[in-house]
């Protein structure tokens, strides 16, 4: 398990464990980072990593829970600004062509590595990794409902069939990205997503 950090000091140093093991976990993966690269990505001892994670697996936990809060905070922050749910679906489209361009994890996209790595390989990180994709679908979910609700989305809008389609689509679009270094795919993709959208929502009056 991860030990909870006592000064401000440790928790620092924690953090910045996390976010060094986050980077290399998305460039190399998960099993083929080491607690060595750790120690050289961080400058720490062995004795200085394990004052803060008992094992690799309580590191991966906390590289897990990074990464999400890192990937909510910039697609959220993004669609929070906007109120009409028709704007905010719309904002989530962008906002994950921005979170894919911007890089924030040096080897694309950290959870559709992790999956495609974990797979039948670790069955604990495989549902954490299936947890996120659900958060992503709920959020997705969750602005159908309440357009629907708001009269901003037709009353049929199939809010699960969306969900599982712009997830899917954004997580495909990133693979294809990362492999052919083709991030101007989100630009057509979107395109014809934004047009998806479009065809359930109500006019604007």
């Amino acid at each position: 398990m991860a030990l909870e950090p006592r000064t401000d000091k440790a928790r620092q140093t924690r953090e910045r464990i996390v976010r060094a093991a986050t980077q290399l976990v998305s460039r190399k993966g998960y099993f083929h980072t080491t607690v060595d690269d750790v120690l050289v990505a961080t400058g720490l001892t062995k004795g200085g990593f394990y004052a803060h994670f008992e094992s690799k697996e309580a590191l991966g936990r906390a590289v897990i829970d990074h990464a999400t809060r890192v990937f909510f905070d910039r697609v959220v922050s993004h669609v929070h600004r906007f109120t009409d749910p028709r704007d905010q679906l719309h904002a989530l489209l962008e906002a994950y062509r921005l979170y894919a361009i911007g890089k924030a994890f040096d080897g694309g996209c950290f959870f559709v590595n992790l999956a495609t790595e974990m797979d039948d390989q670790h069955e604990e990180f495989a549902g954490l990794v299936a947890e996120h994709f659900g958060r992503f679908r709920d959020l997705v979910r969750s602005i159908v409902q309440e357009g629907k609700a708001a009269g901003s989305f037709r009353h049929d809008a199939p809010a699960e069939g969306l969900a599982a389609a712009l997830v899917g689509y954004l997580n495909g679009t990133m693979m294809q990205a990362k492999v052919g270094h083709a991030f101007e795919l989100f630009d057509s993709g979107n395109a014809v997503m934004h047009g998806l959208v479009d065809l359930w929502t109500t006019p604007r009056t």
